[in-house]
């Protein structure tokens, strides 16, 4: 697996022109449809492009008794700056304040309203910030008060999930805590999605849904995935990659494995956002082999971080002894081809222990 290179792919796939441009196409039609939840509220990169990106905004209402009356915000640590809005009454200029409309005010329980914005940024992926306010379970922050880096830190170390360890009113005050902590993976807020083409041009997007990890104290991260739990949302596939393509029954588990760079965590304040190139251990249907991608480590609070990748990761079959298995899969549905060639992106959300 390895940042994806069309030179390289192409002599890899038969009709290699057409079938890598439509891999590519899935992949970008994946990757910007990034996702991270904040206990109620949850803020979605919807779509993004050079200079530009789009996102919406879900406030979901998980108690007993209607919400009447929601009002939230959030600050970019970055370049983002929003320019317009809807279904919303939107104020600020980062921090940024949003509060309900008359017609969607009154969120009842189980159930849960949307906005949407729209904005500009600069070279690197779109944003993903933290939403504080009381729909989202977290102390609402004043506008004034999140002006300054200091205060921004404090508004985001406070946002933490109910699993997770007490916030502190500062980054610095925890900071002893993160140096020597190990963190695990929250599985109910990370993905990894992987994205396969067939007959060249029907492209379709499938996930993993159990993956675990952790990163030790000396900065060892592993990330397991249980290939039993491939979902394509057609129960006879899953069956079939299952045991034509994966064969759980001799390769249950595919595990990655890396060393982060030195003090890359305890390195970066709440808020601060670091792009690195990363080369990791794949083990996958018995075969390892280095993978390279550029992934964003972010701090959403003194207990908690973020990690997406920024560039295409591309697994090829052949690599991992699955092209047999991609043919068996062929051969049973009875089409004329599927990719050998499969991009895979992920979210990952990791909280000190």
């Amino acid at each position: 697996m390895s940042s994806f290179n069309a030179s390289a792919i192409t002599p890899r796939l038969a009709g290699a022109k057409n079938r890598t441009i439509y891999a590519l196409w899935g992949f970008l039609t994946l990757s910007v449809l990034s996702t991270q939840a904040h206990a109620g509220c949850q803020y979605l990169v919807t779509n993004q492009w050079g200079n530009g990106f789009s996102a919406t905004i879900k406030i979901t209402n998980s108690g007993a008794s209607a919400i009447n009356g929601w009002d939230i915000n959030w600050r970019y640590s970055g370049d983002n700056r929003i320019t317009s809005s809807y279904n919303t009454t939107l104020t600020g200029s980062n921090p940024y304040n949003a509060k309900n409309l008359s017609w969607n005010s009154t969120i009842q329980p189980n159930q849960t309203v949307e906005f949407g914005v729209q904005g500009t940024k600069g070279a690197a992926a779109a944003e993903v910030p933290v939403i504080n306010g009381a729909a989202c379970a977290t102390p609402l922050s004043s506008s004034a008060a999140s002006s300054s880096r200091a205060s921004s830190s404090a508004i985001s170390s406070s946002v933490v999930s109910s699993s997770s360890i007490a916030p502190s009113s500062s980054s610095n005050s925890s900071s002893s805590a993160v140096n020597t902590a190990t963190w695990s993976l929250d599985s109910s807020a990370s993905y990894l999605n992987f994205v396969t083409t067939k007959n060249t041009h029907n492209v379709e997007v499938h996930n993993f849904t159990r993956i675990s990890g952790a990163i030790s104290a000396t900065g060892v991260a592993t990330l397991a995935i249980d290939l039993s739990s491939v979902n394509t949302n057609i129960a006879l596939r899953d069956e079939r990659m299952r045991d034509l393509l994966f064969q759980i029954t001799s390769f249950p588990t595919a595990t990655a494995t890396l060393n982060l760079p030195n003090g890359l965590l305890t390195s970066l304040a709440v808020g601060d956002t670091s792009e690195i190139q990363l080369t990791a251990s794949l083990d996958l249907h018995g075969v390892t082999s280095p993978v390279a991608t550029k992934v964003s480590v972010q701090r959403l609070s003194a207990t908690r971080i973020l990690v997406q990748n920024l560039s295409p990761i591309v697994v090829n079959a052949p690599d991992y002894a699955l092209a047999a298995g991609v043919e068996a899969l062929r051969a049973a549905v009875g089409i004329a081809s599927i990719s050998s060639a499969v991009p895979v992106d992920f979210t990952l959300v990791y909280d000190a222990r």
